[in-house]
């Protein structure tokens, strides 16, 4: 049998009023006795209900410009005094403090004023005190107080007022309590977080909005996804709106964020186009094509012929807003997701014939994000910031010349190879009207010799019409020996791009001058594991 208890008084301080007027109506009718202070009481007051202010139990009234308000023996004490305990009830009684049933709070909006680029002083005038404090205190008093933390709660509490009149549960008083204490640890996280942390000695990380998905990467693994603000930018995957289809997996996420990030990546790094797309087809979070090309027909039969029959049951991605001509070209080949900035009326009219199909909307990410990486180990997790920007040095280091007009096709190409699995190497090419493409890459290999040998080269002989001494190879780290140069000679490669920092550069750098190959430096690696 359920233990109910009579809401009989009520204290509401809240900052954001809508939806509230039902329940202030649906409490009044209840003859519930109302407590309030500040904006909330004048918003009481002019719906016409009675409202006792907060002042009539502290004795004192709102100081230090609003800064205390509820801070008071008076009001804690109706809210911490446990009904059960005979000297809780004796001090109450003792001190003429009204017990208080039901606490609703809704918090200063603290991240919406960091993300308007409020001031210091602005910022700082939104970390709530008295809120904080009163979710708490009514949170840890769940056996007798109900507590609503948010404005996300209010339309619950009508519910309970209309079914019941206002009768709870401890079920439900213990179901709000965990809310309220999940609503103040982000609170004091994002805090927190805006204040920072440069000795990098502690670490918040708050997770909401959580959604169960079907399965994790595989069938018998139970998988959950949050959504968490990662950083000051506000394009994110995780915000993308999805149009159709089924829900998303674990792994379609996974490959969704890849493909978003690759094609990010390509676009920013290809600049010398008056117009242009790119496009990228990941499988199993590896791009197994990649272009940029004047128009997003041509970047997406690229991309496809990066590795076609890698693509089939691939994820999409476009950097410009797709139209009919792009989604009827679809129509004989099966993919799982496609992602683009936006999707014209035509085209959302064909896709909706394959039901399946998931659309989602968002547009590319920025050079720079400054967003973290986290992965865990084993009682543990590791943060890193994200491979951010778009690499600057190409330092010359063998005697033939590397082409300077080979030089935004390898910025490219470190970028197509950036988002390969270590150890990658990948095969870029310049077509005649400047489209850039991905047409041999070698991933997730425990040597970059076997990367090159047997998946880089063959998937690049599979093309025709293209030359690869035109073509310049990129290795997301250093070559530990001459071999994988000895390698690509054998097969004709000419332009050679790969961070250095070797002991054995020396060795590499004669290998390259040996077999007439140009090389240039980066000096940034780029590992993916």
């Amino acid at each position: 049998m359920a233990e109910y208890k009579k809401i009989k008084s009520a204290l509401v301080s809240v900052f954001h009023k809508e939806n509230l007027e039902p329940v202030i109506h649906a409490l009044h009718d209840l003859g519930i006795t109302l407590y309030s202070t500040g904006g909330t009481q004048t918003f009481i007051e002019s719906l016409q209900v009675p409202v006792v202010p907060v002042e009539n139990l502290t004795g004192y009234p709102s100081i230090l410009g609003g800064r205390v308000k509820t801070l008071h023996p008076g009001v804690f004490g109706g809210i911490l005094g446990r009904r059960d305990l005979a000297d809780d009830v004796k001090t109450l009684e003792k001190y003429n403090i009204p017990e208080i049933d039901l606490v609703i709070v809704d918090l200063y909006p603290f991240e919406q004023t960091v993300e308007s680029g409020a001031s210091d002083q602005d910022i700082i005038e939104k970390i709530d005190i008295g809120g904080i404090s009163l979710i708490r205190a009514a949170a840890k008093n769940f056996r007798d107080v109900l507590i609503v933390p948010s404005r996300d709660e209010y339309l619950a509490l009508l519910e309970i007022l209309k079914e019941r009149s206002g009768e709870t549960t401890l079920e439900e008083r213990r179901r709000f309590a965990s809310k309220a204490f999940s609503v103040s640890s982000h609170y004091d996280s994002a805090i927190f977080s805006w204040f920072g942390n440069d000795n990098h000695d502690m670490a918040r990380i708050s997770l909401n909005d959580g959604k169960v998905l079907r399965y994790g990467e595989n069938p018998h693994q139970e998988a959950v996804f949050y959504h968490y603000k990662n950083s000051d930018t506000k394009v994110t995957l995780a915000r993308s709106q999805v149009l159709q289809g089924k829900e998303l997996s674990y792994n379609n996420l996974l490959d969704a964020d890849a493909a978003w990030k690759s094609v990010s990546d390509a676009y920013h790094s290809v600049t010398h186009l008056d117009s242009r797309e790119a496009v990228a087809v990941v499988k199993h979070l590896n791009p197994c094509g990649l272009a940029v090309a004047p128009t997003q027909m041509e970047a997406l039969e690229l991309a496809w012929a990066g590795d076609p029959v890698s693509a089939f049951g691939g994820i999409i991605c476009f950097s410009g807003k797709v139209g009919r001509e792009i989604a009827e070209w679809f129509d004989k080949r099966f993919v799982e997701i496609v992602i683009a900035p936006g999707f014209t009326d035509e085209a959302l009219e064909v896709f909706g014939k394959k039901k399946n199909l998931r659309l989602l909307v968002t547009p590319i990410r920025s050079q720079t994000t400054k967003e973290k990486i986290i992965r865990s180990v084993s009682g543990g997790i590791l943060i890193q910031d994200e491979d951010d920007g778009m690499d600057t040095e190409f330092r010359n280091v063998t005697a033939i010349e590397f082409d300077q007009n080979k030089m935004n096709l390898a910025r490219f190409g470190v970028m197509a190879c950036k988002h390969l699995k270590s150890n990658a190497i990948a095969l870029v090419t310049e077509n005649e009207n400047g489209s850039f493409w991905l047409t041999g890459a070698g991933m997730g290999q425990p040597n970059r010799l076997d990367s090159l040998r047997q998946l880089t080269i063959p998937r690049f002989n599979l093309k025709d019409g293209i030359k690869i001494e035109d073509s310049v190879l990129i290795s997301d780290a250093f070559f530990p020996f001459r071999d994988s140069i000895e390698a690509a000679n054998e097969f004709g490669v000419k332009y050679i791009v790969e961070p250095g920092g070797s002991i054995r550069d020396q060795e590499v750098i004669d290998a390259c001058n040996e077999y007439g190959i140009g090389m240039v430096f980066t000096g940034r690696r780029h590992f993916r594991h």
